[in-house]
């Protein structure tokens, strides 16, 4: 018997796009793990646990809202369909160390990868705006006020918090963290 029912588009891009955004979620759901495995042997830190959960919610929430792609004809935009999912996965490895050894301090190491850290959060937003862009005016219109206001605060709040003051960063980071789980959620798509 020979299987002549072709892919569509959408089920084609959504494997790969799934695939990153499942090995962000796999790299943190094993971070997580191993701190459990090792809770008293690290100092925990936690901007850095709120974060990893923040990340974890982003992966989810951009899973779930790229289904709603599917309706649509034209795939010219790849590139952003992708863009997203990669800069959530690298958000994931930045959060946690390959090896967690005896002693690790997570504030010192959250520290350390900030600035990249911060730098990729602030890529999120503008990444975001494009991807609603480019399913249209009206859609990007139909996200409302706060839309705009949460991406400008989110990028405006990550560059802060790539600086190189920790007392100014870590208020940033914190209150970027609450306001950061944002894809557009409009649905492309009437049913």
């Amino acid at each position: 018997m020979i299987y002549k029912e072709r892919m569509d588009p959408f089920s084609y891009l959504s494997v790969l796009t799934s695939t990153v955004l499942a090995l962000g979620i796999a790299r943190l759901l094993t971070g997580g793990g191993k701190l459990l495995q090792a809770r008293r042997r690290l100092r925990l830190y936690w901007v850095h646990l709120l974060w990893a959960f923040n990340v974890f919610l982003y992966l989810v929430l951009t899973w779930w809202i790229l289904f709603r792609w599917r309706c649509q004809g034209q795939w010219t935009f790849f590139l952003f369909l992708l863009l997203s999912p990669i800069v959530g996965f690298l958000l994931a490895v930045l959060l946690f160390p390959d090896s967690l050894e005896d002693g690790a301090d997570l504030r010192e190491h959250f520290f350390w990868s900030r600035r990249s850290f911060s730098v990729l959060g602030a890529l999120l937003a503008p990444i975001d705006a494009i991807d609603t862009l480019l399913k249209g005016w009206h859609h990007f219109l139909s996200q409302g006020p706060l839309y705009v206001a949460t991406l400008l605060l989110v990028f405006v709040l990550n560059v802060v918090a790539a600086s190189r003051a920790a007392k100014v960063s870590t208020p940033s980071l914190q209150f970027s963290s609450s306001s950061s789980s944002w894809p557009s959620s409009a649905s492309t798509c009437e049913s």
